[in-house]
């Protein structure tokens, strides 16, 4: 494990390294102290140590109007068929 201190964004990072699974140790707050490589996980330290050395972490995209309807087990058609859903 890697100690960090700096905001990590995981699945940024793990996109950005190589896909394979990173590993993190939270703090109290829920933000990342530490990093490390998935079980299978093929890269070294020192590859891992260089990506968290270039990475700067971008806020987590707001979800969508449509993906907020999933998650709540609605669809824009069963807005429209209640009159809510505009055109």
């Amino acid at each position: 494990m890697i100690k960090v201190n700096k905001p990590i964004n995981l699945k940024q990072l793990d996109t950005e390294f190589n896909n394979l699974g990173l590993i993190a140790t939270l703090d109290d707050n829920e933000q990342i102290t530490e990093v490390g490589l998935a079980e299978n996980n093929i890269a070294t330290e020192a590859e891992l140590q260089a990506a968290l050395d270039t990475h700067i972490a971008l806020p987590e995209a707001e979800p969508t109007v449509e993906e907020k309807l999933v998650s709540l087990g609605l669809t824009v058609e069963d807005l429209k068929a209640l009159g809510l859903g505009g055109n």
